[in-house]
């Protein structure tokens, strides 16, 4: 999918809530990346590219009510990879070892 049409409007189908999304089966991970809710058929979501970011992490997906633009997105995005990257979340991060 190029970045222009992942970058739209989409309604979540049928077929959108019950994808393997993220290595999720059924759905499980069909939410949004900045509050977390679970999306249902018929709800607005976006995805928002950032594998250009440092870190990028991914392209989060987030709801309409966390849809400010693409910028103010990638601004949290990055804010909540560093904190996740932090001393705070140790013990979510304890299975990956970083030998460096």
């Amino acid at each position: 999918m190029s970045k222009a049409r992942m970058e739209q409007p989409h309604m979540a189908t049928e077929k959108d809530v019950k994808t393997n999304w993220n290595g999720g089966p059924n759905g499980i991970y069909f939410r949004c990346a900045l509050c977390g809710y679970k999306f249902q058929v018929g709800d607005y979501y976006r995805c928002v590219y950032t594998n250009d970011m440092k870190d990028g992490f991914g392209n989060p997906i987030v709801c309409t009510d966390c849809d400010e633009g693409n910028e103010k997105i990638r601004d949290k995005w990055k804010e909540r990879h560093a904190e996740f990257m932090s001393d705070k979340f140790w013990w979510f991060r304890r299975f990956k070892v970083d030998y460096e």
